[in-house]
């Protein structure tokens, strides 16, 4: 059996935070892991158009999509297939761009050993 242990390193439950996203500020956005091994990403509303990336750790583009943030974004990233290393979501607007990364590591089987007498 498989545990997936998932670090979020830096700023886990959210990120940058801005009132306004312009071509010089960052989006708002917040990063979370969900119990069903998935990736939730929210950004919110803003008059501006994203480009969200998934990256490993040797900076492979794993996944790309630009995105219109005029009504927020909610999006699921399906982590349970990817290998074991460190990884990269980052939400770019203009010239600034929000990174949060993550480790997938794999949790060694515990086996439990109780003495009876």
């Amino acid at each position: 059996m498989k545990n997936t242990l998932l670090l979020m390193l830096g700023l886990v439950a959210g990120t940058a935070s801005f009132a306004q996203t312009t071509a010089d500020k960052a989006p708002a956005t917040s990063v979370t892991v969900t119990t069903d091994k998935r990736v939730k990403l929210i950004v919110g509303r803003e008059q501006a158009v994203a480009t969200v990336s998934l990256r490993d750790a040797n900076g492979n583009v794993l996944y790309t999509q630009k995105v219109d943030l005029s009504n927020g974004l909610r999006q699921y990233f399906n982590i349970a297939e990817l290998e074991n290393g460190a990884y990269q979501l980052a939400v770019s607007v203009g010239n600034e761009t929000v990174t949060n990364r993550f480790v997938i590591d794999e949790q060694p089987a515990q086996k439990i050993i109780t003495v009876q007498s």
